[in-house]
């Protein structure tokens, strides 16, 4: 980054917040909408505060990026702002992790700078907009991305959204000392920008009574439970190639309860998934899966239960390949996609586990991935496109201690623009191609994805389950001008879970 770009995003970002400074002092009685805090700024003031706190991420990146790091990407100069400004959006060659799962992360700090600071849901994700778009334009000094200006924001919806409510559900503001540190701390590192609003607002070290069981979270009379589980993984792959012992850390979470009310506002009940792979040459993040309901309602006849709703979904799934040169097991995600769900109980006993549960669900992806069997480019192998997603669950439990579980997920991506010409799709980009303008979406065609498992548990006690699960992931990948590809392959998984 030039010292004159340096400069001007640094006037920009104390412009913001000597705009938000000027109306912190002028409080009045409308609040924060959703976070019980003893500051009550006005709207433009929390606006600025926001604009403020997306703007000092963009900051620190760029500077971190160009200085330390000493990336090439961020060596920023007036030209290239001036590129980026006049030439428009392009599809980007950035790892499948940077743009799947960094940048939707990003955008949901971009989303809670808003979200801590009173906006609700909707209202912040104009927020993740202009923040994205700023460091398209303004922190790189290649071409503004099609597929971040989509991800981020909208896959920053799913993840801000989770990671504001789960912080909430942390806070405690009648700690003091130590406790109080290291409870500001796990909230933080559940949700940075819910910190950063708790310190600039100074209630991360306001002492008050708590408001109820749940500290501070608005949300608190909503159930949450959480599971903890750590499990062997072994995978094989088309070639029967079979991995080595992996080790790998669930964290599961069912907020509130689909079918006590009518939803009243987005998120009031979600599912979160996410997999850590903690040994065995993985990535550490193998998996992760978010589906928030927007809008929903319900209806009860007798033992039955159903609710019908639209709803968000986030998915992110990578294994990379068991042998040197081999095939990925599998590398797809949908950062950006909305459908209509139908959700389904059966429940003698209120007190008692549901005898049967499922939930079936049908989406508009707007941006997925595939891997790709041909476009190898710096640091892509994946295609890029639109399409639809179907999910089903189903979870039956038997006697006091048993259950079984399957699941079903069908991604299908469409990529229709490929690499912009019949030539270069069959021959490939010419050797001197500058890859990060080269503008591919990928190779044409379409690509489904199936993934199904099958899950038995047995309950040791009330919170400790014991379940083996068998895994199967199926891609088909039809290209235009090119070979068609299937891929094949299993995962067993022995896991241990314990539930809170």
């Amino acid at each position: 980054m030039t010292k004159k770009c340096g400069t001007s995003l640094l006037f920009l970002w104390l412009t913001t917040a000597a705009f938000a400074q000027n109306f912190v002092d002028d409080r009045d009685t409308l609040g924060l909408q959703d976070t019980l805090s003893t500051h009550t700024y006005p709207p433009l003031s929390r606006a600025g505060i926001a604009l403020a706190e997306g703007a000092g991420i963009n900051l620190a990146g760029g500077l971190i990026g160009r200085f330390i790091l000493q990336l090439e990407w961020a060596e920023v100069t007036q030209s290239s702002i001036v590129y980026n400004l006049t030439h428009g959006f392009m599809w980007d060659n950035d790892h499948f992790v940077t743009n799947f799962f960094q940048h939707p992360y990003t955008g949901g700090m971009y989303f809670n700078a808003a979200r801590s600071n009173g906006f609700t849901y909707w209202q912040s994700l104009p927020f993740a907009i202009v923040g994205s778009g700023l460091w398209e334009f303004f922190a790189e000094n290649q071409p503004p991305s099609i597929n971040d200006i989509i991800a981020t924001p909208l896959g920053g919806m799913a993840l801000g959204e989770v990671t504001h409510r789960l912080s909430l559900r942390v806070h405690n503001n009648s700690l003091r000392g130590w406790r109080r540190f290291g409870n500001e701390l796990l909230a933080g590192i559940i949700s940075p920008m819910d910190l950063l609003s708790r310190v600039v607002s100074g209630d991360a070290w306001k002492v008050r009574p708590q408001a109820h069981n749940n500290s501070d979270d608005p949300y608190g009379h909503l159930p949450c439970r959480v599971d903890f589980a750590i499990y062997n993984r072994f995978l094989t792959d088309i070639d029967r190639n079979q991995s080595r012992e992996n080790v790998g850390l669930n964290v599961n979470v069912v907020y509130g309860d689909i079918f006590t009310a009518a939803t009243r506002t987005p998120y009031d009940y979600f599912t979160f998934d996410a997999h850590l792979n903690l040994y065995g040459g993985q990535p550490l993040l193998s998996e992760m899966s978010i589906v928030g309901v927007l809008l929903g309602a319900g209806w009860e006849s007798n033992n039955h239960a159903w609710t019908a709703g639209i709803f968000q979904h986030f998915d992110y799934y990578e294994a990379r390949p068991i042998v040197a040169g081999g095939k990925n097991l599998y590398e797809f995600a949908e950062p950006a996609s909305f459908g209509g769900g139908l959700l389904y109980q059966y429940q003698r006993e209120s007190d008692a586990r549901p005898l049967f549960c499922g939930s079936l669900y049908a989406n508009f992806v707007f941006l997925g991935t595939s891997e790709s069997d041909y476009y190898k480019a710096e640091n892509r192998n994946y295609n890029m496109g639109n399409g639809y997603s179907i999910k089903f669950n189903a979870v039956y439990n038997f006697g006091k201690r048993w259950e079984a579980a399957l699941g079903y997920k069908r991604y299908h991506i469409y990529t229709n623009k490929g690499y912009g010409s019949d030539d270069a799709e069959i021959n490939g980009l010419p050797q001197d191609a500058d890859l990060p303008f080269a503008n591919v979406q990928g190779n044409k065609g379409s690509a489904s994805v199936d993934l199904m498992h099958l899950n038995i548990g047995f309950q040791l006690t009330p919170a400790v389950k014991i379940t083996a699960e068998q895994r199967f992931y199926y891609r088909q990948s039809h290209y235009n001008y090119l070979d068609d590809v299937t891929v094949l392959s299993t995962e067993n998984r022995l896991k241990i879970t314990y539930s809170r």
